[in-house]
Protein backbone atom coordinates (compact mmCIF):
# COMPACT_ATOMS: atom_id res chain seq x y z
CA UNK A 1 0.00 0.00 0.00
CA UNK A 2 0.98 3.63 -0.42
CA UNK A 3 0.11 6.99 1.10
CA UNK A 4 -1.65 9.80 -0.76
CA UNK A 5 -2.12 13.41 0.29
CA UNK A 6 -3.53 16.59 -1.23
CA UNK A 7 -3.97 20.24 -0.25
CA UNK A 8 -5.96 23.08 -1.85
CA UNK A 9 -6.24 26.72 -0.73
CA UNK A 10 -9.65 27.87 -1.96
CA UNK A 11 -8.69 31.55 -1.53
CA UNK A 12 -5.79 31.17 -3.94
CA UNK A 13 -2.99 31.70 -1.44
CA UNK A 14 0.28 29.92 -2.20
CA UNK A 15 1.46 30.05 1.39
CA UNK A 16 2.42 26.68 2.93
CA UNK A 17 0.48 24.51 0.44
CA UNK A 18 3.60 22.64 -0.70
CA UNK A 19 5.05 22.44 2.81
CA UNK A 20 1.79 21.08 4.18
CA UNK A 21 1.90 18.41 1.47
CA UNK A 22 5.51 17.66 2.36
CA UNK A 23 4.60 17.18 6.02
CA UNK A 24 1.60 15.14 4.92
CA UNK A 25 3.57 12.56 2.97
CA UNK A 26 6.29 12.60 5.63
CA UNK A 27 3.61 11.57 8.14
CA UNK A 28 2.53 8.81 5.75
CA UNK A 29 6.07 7.51 5.26
CA UNK A 30 5.18 4.29 7.11
CA UNK A 31 2.91 3.36 4.17
CA UNK A 32 5.79 3.31 1.72
CA UNK A 33 9.52 4.00 1.70
CA UNK A 34 10.61 3.24 -1.86
CA UNK A 35 9.84 6.59 -3.50
CA UNK A 36 7.88 9.79 -3.09
CA UNK A 37 6.87 12.91 -4.95
CA UNK A 38 4.88 16.14 -4.99
CA UNK A 39 3.05 17.84 -7.88
CA UNK A 40 2.02 21.48 -7.56
CA UNK A 41 -0.48 23.59 -9.51
CA UNK A 42 0.94 27.08 -10.01
CA UNK A 43 -1.77 29.05 -11.83
CA UNK A 44 -2.39 26.22 -14.29
CA UNK A 45 1.25 25.22 -14.70
CA UNK A 46 2.14 21.92 -13.08
CA UNK A 47 5.50 21.39 -11.39
CA UNK A 48 6.52 17.88 -10.30
CA UNK A 49 9.43 16.67 -8.22
CA UNK A 50 9.74 12.95 -7.44
CA UNK A 51 12.47 10.38 -6.92
CA UNK A 52 13.33 7.11 -5.23
CA UNK A 53 14.02 7.40 -1.52
CA UNK A 54 12.52 8.73 1.70
CA UNK A 55 10.70 12.05 1.88
CA UNK A 56 13.54 13.73 3.77
CA UNK A 57 16.04 12.55 1.15
CA UNK A 58 14.03 13.57 -1.91
CA UNK A 59 13.06 17.07 -0.75
CA UNK A 60 15.19 19.87 0.65
CA UNK A 61 14.67 23.56 1.32
CA UNK A 62 15.64 24.61 -2.21
CA UNK A 63 13.24 22.14 -3.83
CA UNK A 64 10.32 23.04 -1.56
CA UNK A 65 10.87 26.77 -2.15
CA UNK A 66 10.70 26.22 -5.92
CA UNK A 67 7.43 24.25 -5.72
CA UNK A 68 4.92 27.03 -5.14
CA UNK A 69 1.22 26.85 -5.94
CA UNK A 70 -2.33 26.97 -4.64
CA UNK A 71 -2.86 23.21 -4.87
CA UNK A 72 -0.58 20.20 -4.40
CA UNK A 73 -0.72 16.41 -4.26
CA UNK A 74 1.85 14.02 -2.82
CA UNK A 75 2.65 10.35 -2.70
CA UNK A 76 4.68 7.97 -0.52
CA UNK A 77 5.07 4.71 -2.40
CA UNK A 78 5.47 1.20 -1.05
CA UNK A 79 7.27 -1.58 -2.89
CA UNK A 80 5.42 -3.60 -5.50
CA UNK A 81 6.84 -6.30 -7.77
CA UNK A 82 4.08 -5.40 -10.27
CA UNK A 83 5.14 -1.80 -10.66
CA UNK A 84 8.82 -0.98 -10.45
CA UNK A 85 11.44 1.36 -11.76
CA UNK A 86 11.53 5.15 -11.85
CA UNK A 87 8.52 5.28 -14.17
CA UNK A 88 6.34 3.97 -11.35
CA UNK A 89 7.13 6.92 -9.06
CA UNK A 90 4.13 9.16 -8.42
CA UNK A 91 2.47 11.61 -8.81
CA UNK A 92 1.95 11.19 -12.55
CA UNK A 93 1.20 14.29 -14.60
CA UNK A 94 -0.02 14.53 -18.21
CA UNK A 95 -1.09 17.21 -20.67
CA UNK A 96 -4.43 16.45 -22.30
CA UNK A 97 -6.94 18.17 -24.57
CA UNK A 98 -8.77 19.36 -21.47
CA UNK A 99 -5.68 20.70 -19.71
CA UNK A 100 -3.07 19.53 -17.24
CA UNK A 101 -3.99 16.59 -15.01
CA UNK A 102 -2.00 14.98 -12.21
CA UNK A 103 -2.81 11.89 -10.16
CA UNK A 104 -1.61 10.23 -7.00
CA UNK A 105 -3.19 6.88 -6.21
CA UNK A 106 -3.04 3.91 -3.89
CA UNK A 107 -4.67 1.44 -6.23
CA UNK A 108 -4.81 -2.09 -7.57
CA UNK A 109 -6.92 -2.47 -10.73
CA UNK A 110 -8.07 -6.02 -11.42
CA UNK A 111 -8.74 -5.53 -15.14
CA UNK A 112 -5.71 -3.32 -15.82
CA UNK A 113 -4.14 -5.52 -18.50
CA UNK A 114 -7.33 -5.76 -20.53
CA UNK A 115 -7.96 -2.00 -20.35
CA UNK A 116 -4.38 -1.23 -21.34
CA UNK A 117 -4.63 -3.51 -24.39
CA UNK A 118 -7.97 -1.98 -25.43
CA UNK A 119 -6.60 1.56 -25.12
CA UNK A 120 -3.50 0.62 -27.12
CA UNK A 121 -5.77 -0.72 -29.86
CA UNK A 122 -7.41 2.73 -29.91
CA UNK A 123 -4.05 4.45 -30.34
CA UNK A 124 -3.12 5.23 -26.74
CA UNK A 125 0.57 5.28 -25.86
CA UNK A 126 1.81 4.16 -22.43
CA UNK A 127 5.13 5.05 -20.84
CA UNK A 128 4.79 2.87 -17.71
CA UNK A 129 3.22 -0.36 -16.49
CA UNK A 130 1.31 1.39 -13.70
CA UNK A 131 -2.38 1.41 -12.91
CA UNK A 132 -2.20 5.17 -12.46
CA UNK A 133 -1.36 5.78 -16.11
CA UNK A 134 -4.32 3.62 -17.16
CA UNK A 135 -6.61 5.61 -14.86
CA UNK A 136 -5.33 8.93 -16.25
CA UNK A 137 -5.76 7.71 -19.82
CA UNK A 138 -9.36 6.68 -19.16
CA UNK A 139 -10.09 9.92 -17.33
CA UNK A 140 -8.72 12.17 -20.08
CA UNK A 141 -10.74 10.25 -22.69
CA UNK A 142 -13.92 10.38 -20.62
CA UNK A 143 -13.43 14.07 -19.82
CA UNK A 144 -13.94 14.92 -23.49
CA UNK A 145 -17.29 13.09 -23.45
CA UNK A 146 -18.64 14.46 -20.15
CA UNK A 147 -19.71 17.80 -18.79
CA UNK A 148 -17.18 17.98 -15.95
CA UNK A 149 -14.27 16.20 -14.25
CA UNK A 150 -16.46 14.53 -11.65
CA UNK A 151 -18.59 12.73 -14.22
CA UNK A 152 -15.44 11.79 -16.15
CA UNK A 153 -14.18 10.14 -12.96
CA UNK A 154 -17.57 8.48 -12.48
CA UNK A 155 -17.35 6.98 -15.98
CA UNK A 156 -13.79 5.87 -15.27
CA UNK A 157 -14.93 4.15 -12.07
CA UNK A 158 -17.46 2.19 -14.11
CA UNK A 159 -14.67 0.85 -16.31
CA UNK A 160 -12.09 -0.07 -13.69
CA UNK A 161 -12.58 -2.96 -11.28
CA UNK A 162 -10.49 -2.85 -8.16
CA UNK A 163 -9.66 -0.98 -4.99
CA UNK A 164 -8.26 2.53 -4.79
CA UNK A 165 -7.82 5.82 -3.01
CA UNK A 166 -7.02 8.50 -5.58
CA UNK A 167 -6.44 12.23 -5.68
CA UNK A 168 -6.73 14.07 -9.01
CA UNK A 169 -5.40 17.57 -9.50
CA UNK A 170 -6.73 19.54 -12.43
CA UNK A 171 -6.06 23.17 -13.28
CA UNK A 172 -8.89 24.35 -11.01
CA UNK A 173 -9.83 21.43 -8.76
CA UNK A 174 -8.59 18.90 -6.22
CA UNK A 175 -10.66 15.70 -6.37
CA UNK A 176 -10.47 12.73 -3.98
CA UNK A 177 -11.96 9.34 -4.84
CA UNK A 178 -12.56 6.28 -2.65
CA UNK A 179 -13.35 2.94 -4.27
CA UNK A 180 -16.97 1.66 -4.19
CA UNK A 181 -16.09 -0.94 -1.55
CA UNK A 182 -14.44 1.60 0.74
CA UNK A 183 -11.50 -0.77 0.98
CA UNK A 184 -8.84 1.93 0.84
CA UNK A 185 -9.06 4.61 3.56
CA UNK A 186 -9.37 8.26 2.55
CA UNK A 187 -10.06 11.18 4.88
CA UNK A 188 -11.06 14.84 4.42
CA UNK A 189 -9.56 17.63 6.55
CA UNK A 190 -9.82 21.42 6.79
CA UNK A 191 -7.81 24.27 8.27
CA UNK A 192 -8.88 27.83 7.57
CA UNK A 193 -9.18 28.27 3.81
CA UNK A 194 -7.33 25.04 3.04
CA UNK A 195 -8.84 21.62 2.46
CA UNK A 196 -6.86 18.41 2.76
CA UNK A 197 -7.27 14.82 1.58
CA UNK A 198 -5.20 12.09 3.20
CA UNK A 199 -4.85 8.32 3.49
CA UNK A 200 -4.76 8.62 7.28
CA UNK A 201 -5.76 11.11 9.96
CA UNK A 202 -2.24 11.15 11.45
CA UNK A 203 -1.09 13.29 8.49
CA UNK A 204 -3.90 15.76 9.15
CA UNK A 205 -3.01 15.90 12.85
CA UNK A 206 0.62 16.60 11.96
CA UNK A 207 -0.26 19.91 10.31
CA UNK A 208 -2.83 20.81 12.95
CA UNK A 209 -5.95 20.64 10.82
CA UNK A 210 -9.40 19.36 11.69
CA UNK A 211 -10.51 15.96 10.47
CA UNK A 212 -13.86 16.57 8.77
CA UNK A 213 -14.85 12.97 7.96
CA UNK A 214 -13.96 9.78 6.12
CA UNK A 215 -14.93 9.49 2.47
CA UNK A 216 -17.96 7.31 1.89
CA UNK A 217 -17.62 4.17 -0.25
CA UNK A 218 -17.52 5.26 -3.89
CA UNK A 219 -17.53 8.96 -3.00
CA UNK A 220 -15.98 11.67 -5.17
CA UNK A 221 -15.23 14.86 -3.21
CA UNK A 222 -14.25 17.99 -5.13
CA UNK A 223 -12.44 21.01 -3.70
CA UNK A 224 -12.45 24.19 -5.78
CA UNK A 225 -12.68 27.95 -5.36
CA UNK A 226 -16.39 27.36 -4.76
CA UNK A 227 -15.69 25.14 -1.75
CA UNK A 228 -16.50 21.45 -1.37
CA UNK A 229 -18.98 19.26 -3.27
CA UNK A 230 -19.67 15.53 -3.34
CA UNK A 231 -20.82 12.95 -5.89
CA UNK A 232 -21.54 9.26 -5.24
CA UNK A 233 -20.81 6.26 -7.45
CA UNK A 234 -23.83 4.47 -5.95
CA UNK A 235 -25.90 6.61 -3.54
CA UNK A 236 -27.72 3.52 -2.26
CA UNK A 237 -24.51 2.19 -0.67
CA UNK A 238 -24.34 3.43 2.92
CA UNK A 239 -21.27 3.92 5.06
CA UNK A 240 -21.98 0.73 7.00
CA UNK A 241 -21.79 -1.21 3.72
CA UNK A 242 -18.12 -0.27 3.25
CA UNK A 243 -15.38 -2.89 3.68
CA UNK A 244 -12.17 -1.18 4.75
CA UNK A 245 -9.07 -3.39 4.74
CA UNK A 246 -8.70 -4.98 8.18
CA UNK A 247 -4.91 -5.01 7.73
CA UNK A 248 -5.00 -1.23 8.24
CA UNK A 249 -5.85 -1.96 11.88
CA UNK A 250 -3.51 -4.94 12.16
CA UNK A 251 -0.35 -3.45 10.63
CA UNK A 252 -0.47 -0.77 7.95
CA UNK A 253 -1.82 2.35 9.67
CA UNK A 254 0.03 4.41 12.24
CA UNK A 255 -1.18 3.85 15.82
CA UNK A 256 -2.28 7.47 16.27
CA UNK A 257 -4.57 7.38 13.23
CA UNK A 258 -8.34 7.00 13.31
CA UNK A 259 -9.87 5.27 10.28
CA UNK A 260 -13.63 4.98 9.80
CA UNK A 261 -14.25 6.08 13.41
CA UNK A 262 -11.94 3.44 14.91
CA UNK A 263 -8.70 4.33 16.71
CA UNK A 264 -5.85 2.17 15.45
CA UNK A 265 -4.19 2.08 18.87
CA UNK A 266 -7.41 1.18 20.68
CA UNK A 267 -8.20 -1.63 18.24
CA UNK A 268 -4.74 -3.15 18.68
CA UNK A 269 -4.86 -2.83 22.47
CA UNK A 270 -8.26 -4.52 22.56
CA UNK A 271 -6.94 -7.36 20.39
CA UNK A 272 -4.12 -7.86 22.88
CA UNK A 273 -6.61 -8.08 25.75
CA UNK A 274 -8.66 -10.64 23.83
CA UNK A 275 -5.53 -12.60 22.94
CA UNK A 276 -4.64 -12.90 26.63
CA UNK A 277 -8.07 -14.37 27.29
CA UNK A 278 -7.98 -16.75 24.32
CA UNK A 279 -4.34 -17.87 24.55
CA UNK A 280 -2.69 -17.01 27.87
CA UNK A 281 0.97 -17.79 28.59
CA UNK A 282 2.97 -18.32 31.78
CA UNK A 283 5.72 -15.74 31.26
CA UNK A 284 7.94 -13.33 33.18
CA UNK A 285 7.80 -10.53 30.64
CA UNK A 286 5.65 -9.40 27.70
CA UNK A 287 7.34 -7.47 24.91
CA UNK A 288 6.13 -6.16 21.58
CA UNK A 289 7.72 -6.61 18.18
CA UNK A 290 8.37 -2.92 17.50
CA UNK A 291 6.56 -0.97 16.43
CA UNK A 292 3.27 -2.37 15.14
CA UNK A 293 3.12 -5.07 17.84
CA UNK A 294 3.54 -2.71 20.80
CA UNK A 295 -0.08 -1.72 21.35
CA UNK A 296 -1.27 -5.34 21.23
CA UNK A 297 1.57 -6.33 23.57
CA UNK A 298 0.44 -3.72 26.10
CA UNK A 299 -3.08 -5.11 25.93
CA UNK A 300 -1.82 -8.69 26.23
CA UNK A 301 0.24 -7.84 29.31
CA UNK A 302 -2.70 -6.05 30.90
CA UNK A 303 -4.96 -9.01 30.17
CA UNK A 304 -2.46 -11.45 31.69
CA UNK A 305 -1.52 -9.24 34.61
CA UNK A 306 2.13 -9.71 33.59
CA UNK A 307 4.90 -7.10 33.32
CA UNK A 308 5.21 -5.28 30.02
CA UNK A 309 8.61 -3.99 28.95
CA UNK A 310 11.24 -3.63 26.26
CA UNK A 311 13.18 -6.59 24.95
CA UNK A 312 14.15 -5.46 21.48
CA UNK A 313 15.88 -2.42 20.09
CA UNK A 314 14.84 -1.22 16.67
CA UNK A 315 17.10 0.57 14.24
CA UNK A 316 14.97 3.59 13.33
CA UNK A 317 16.83 4.06 10.07
CA UNK A 318 15.64 0.81 8.52
CA UNK A 319 12.24 0.82 6.80
CA UNK A 320 9.38 -1.59 7.29
CA UNK A 321 10.58 -5.06 6.35
CA UNK A 322 7.19 -6.44 5.37
CA UNK A 323 6.76 -4.02 2.46
CA UNK A 324 10.15 -4.61 0.83
CA UNK A 325 9.76 -5.80 -2.74
CA UNK A 326 11.79 -9.03 -2.59
CA UNK A 327 12.50 -11.74 -0.05
CA UNK A 328 16.23 -10.99 -0.19
CA UNK A 329 15.56 -7.34 0.66
CA UNK A 330 13.30 -8.35 3.54
CA UNK A 331 15.85 -10.76 5.05
CA UNK A 332 18.65 -8.21 4.85
CA UNK A 333 16.45 -5.53 6.42
CA UNK A 334 15.50 -7.86 9.31
CA UNK A 335 19.14 -8.59 10.12
CA UNK A 336 19.88 -4.88 10.27
CA UNK A 337 16.70 -3.85 12.01
CA UNK A 338 16.58 -5.55 15.43
CA UNK A 339 18.83 -6.09 18.41
CA UNK A 340 17.95 -7.73 21.74
CA UNK A 341 18.28 -6.13 25.20
CA UNK A 342 20.28 -8.84 26.98
CA UNK A 343 19.85 -7.55 30.54
CA UNK A 344 16.07 -7.30 30.15
CA UNK A 345 15.46 -10.80 28.78
CA UNK A 346 18.26 -12.98 30.17
CA UNK A 347 16.93 -16.10 31.97
CA UNK A 348 13.32 -15.00 31.51
CA UNK A 349 10.29 -16.59 29.91
CA UNK A 350 9.27 -14.10 27.24
CA UNK A 351 6.00 -13.59 25.41
CA UNK A 352 6.52 -11.57 22.27
CA UNK A 353 3.40 -10.12 20.64
CA UNK A 354 3.57 -9.31 16.95
CA UNK A 355 0.91 -7.86 14.67
CA UNK A 356 0.95 -10.80 12.24
CA UNK A 357 2.97 -13.59 10.75
CA UNK A 358 2.98 -13.37 6.97
CA UNK A 359 6.09 -15.11 5.66
CA UNK A 360 7.65 -15.75 9.06
CA UNK A 361 11.08 -14.32 8.18
CA UNK A 362 11.02 -11.48 10.68
CA UNK A 363 9.53 -13.56 13.50
CA UNK A 364 12.10 -16.34 13.09
CA UNK A 365 15.00 -13.88 13.26
CA UNK A 366 13.55 -12.11 16.31
CA UNK A 367 13.18 -15.40 18.21
CA UNK A 368 16.76 -16.26 17.32
CA UNK A 369 17.93 -12.88 18.68
CA UNK A 370 16.05 -13.43 21.92
CA UNK A 371 17.44 -16.92 22.44
CA UNK A 372 21.00 -15.86 21.60
CA UNK A 373 20.72 -13.18 24.27
CA UNK A 374 19.61 -15.49 27.06
CA UNK A 375 15.83 -15.82 26.89
CA UNK A 376 14.79 -19.02 28.67
CA UNK A 377 11.56 -19.46 26.68
CA UNK A 378 9.99 -17.53 23.81
CA UNK A 379 6.21 -17.67 23.35
CA UNK A 380 4.74 -15.96 20.30
CA UNK A 381 1.29 -14.40 20.26
CA UNK A 382 -0.10 -12.87 17.08
CA UNK A 383 -2.64 -10.06 16.96
CA UNK A 384 -4.21 -11.33 13.74
CA UNK A 385 -5.48 -14.69 12.44
CA UNK A 386 -3.36 -16.91 10.16
CA UNK A 387 -2.66 -15.19 6.82
CA UNK A 388 -3.74 -17.98 4.46
CA UNK A 389 -4.55 -16.18 1.22
CA UNK A 390 -2.29 -14.11 -1.01
CA UNK A 391 -3.74 -10.60 -1.12
CA UNK A 392 -3.94 -8.89 -4.49
CA UNK A 393 -5.20 -5.60 -3.03
CA UNK A 394 -1.87 -4.19 -1.93
CA UNK A 395 -0.65 -6.24 1.04
CA UNK A 396 2.62 -7.30 -0.52
CA UNK A 397 2.23 -11.10 -0.52
CA UNK A 398 0.70 -12.07 -3.82
CA UNK A 399 1.54 -15.79 -3.80
CA UNK A 400 0.09 -18.26 -1.32
CA UNK A 401 3.30 -20.30 -1.66
CA UNK A 402 4.95 -17.51 0.36
CA UNK A 403 2.46 -17.92 3.22
CA UNK A 404 3.21 -20.69 5.74
CA UNK A 405 -0.36 -20.62 7.11
CA UNK A 406 -1.76 -21.62 3.72
CA UNK A 407 -0.16 -25.07 3.92
CA UNK A 408 1.15 -25.64 7.46
CA UNK A 409 -0.53 -26.30 10.79
CA UNK A 410 0.05 -23.95 13.73
CA UNK A 411 2.34 -26.55 15.27
CA UNK A 412 4.36 -26.79 12.05
CA UNK A 413 4.70 -23.01 11.93
CA UNK A 414 5.78 -23.03 15.59
CA UNK A 415 8.55 -25.47 14.66
CA UNK A 416 9.49 -23.38 11.64
CA UNK A 417 10.04 -20.22 13.70
CA UNK A 418 11.48 -22.13 16.70
CA UNK A 419 9.02 -20.79 19.31
CA UNK A 420 8.09 -22.56 22.55
CA UNK A 421 4.42 -21.87 21.81
CA UNK A 422 2.43 -20.04 19.14
CA UNK A 423 -1.13 -18.72 19.08
CA UNK A 424 -3.18 -16.45 16.83
CA UNK A 425 -6.16 -14.26 17.67
CA UNK A 426 -9.43 -15.52 16.20
CA UNK A 427 -11.05 -13.60 13.36
CA UNK A 428 -14.15 -13.18 15.51
CA UNK A 429 -12.15 -11.48 18.27
CA UNK A 430 -10.29 -9.32 15.76
CA UNK A 431 -13.59 -8.10 14.35
CA UNK A 432 -14.97 -7.55 17.86
CA UNK A 433 -12.00 -5.33 18.69
CA UNK A 434 -13.26 -2.81 16.13
CA UNK A 435 -16.01 -1.71 18.47
CA UNK A 436 -16.45 1.86 17.20
CA UNK A 437 -15.94 1.30 13.46
CA UNK A 438 -18.81 2.61 11.33
CA UNK A 439 -18.37 0.19 8.41
CA UNK A 440 -17.44 -3.42 7.71
CA UNK A 441 -14.02 -4.85 6.93
CA UNK A 442 -12.38 -6.88 4.17
CA UNK A 443 -10.53 -9.83 5.68
CA UNK A 444 -9.66 -11.64 2.44
CA UNK A 445 -6.13 -12.47 3.57
CA UNK A 446 -7.65 -14.44 6.45
CA UNK A 447 -10.87 -15.88 5.02
CA UNK A 448 -10.40 -15.79 1.22
CA UNK A 449 -13.45 -13.59 0.55
CA UNK A 450 -12.07 -11.22 -2.09
CA UNK A 451 -14.83 -8.64 -2.23
CA UNK A 452 -13.49 -6.93 -5.37
CA UNK A 453 -12.48 -10.13 -7.15
CA UNK A 454 -9.01 -11.03 -8.34
CA UNK A 455 -7.00 -9.95 -11.40
CA UNK A 456 -8.52 -11.03 -14.70
CA UNK A 457 -5.32 -12.87 -15.64
CA UNK A 458 -5.95 -15.13 -12.64
CA UNK A 459 -9.37 -16.37 -13.77
CA UNK A 460 -9.33 -19.67 -11.90
CA UNK A 461 -9.04 -18.02 -8.50
CA UNK A 462 -11.63 -15.27 -8.97
CA UNK A 463 -14.00 -15.10 -6.03
CA UNK A 464 -16.27 -12.10 -6.26
CA UNK A 465 -18.71 -11.10 -3.55
CA UNK A 466 -21.09 -8.21 -4.03
CA UNK A 467 -21.39 -5.64 -1.27
CA UNK A 468 -24.90 -5.19 0.07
Amino acid sequence: MSGVFGCYDIKGSKQDVTRDTYYGIFSLQHRGQESCGIAVNDDGSFLVHKAAGLVTDVFDEVTLSALTGTCAIGHARGGSPRENGTDAIQPISIKSRVGNIALTSDSVIMNANRIRDELKDQGAIFQTNTDSEIILSLFSRNRIRTEDCEHAILETMKEIHGVYAMIFMTEDKLIGVRDPYGLRPLILGKLGDKYYISSESCALDAIGCETVRDFLPGEIITISRDGMSSLRYDPSVEKKDGKVCVFEYVYVARPDSVIDKMSIFDSRYRVGMALAKESPADVDLVIGAPDSGNAAAEGFAAGLGAPYGSGLLKNRYVGRTFIKSTQQQRELAVRMKFAALRTAIKDKKIAIVDDSLVRGTTTKHIISFLRENGAKEVHVRLASPPVKFGCCYGVNASSETELPASSKSIEEIRDMIDADSLAYISLESLRASLNTIDCGVCSACFDGNFIAGKPEDDEESIHKIKYN
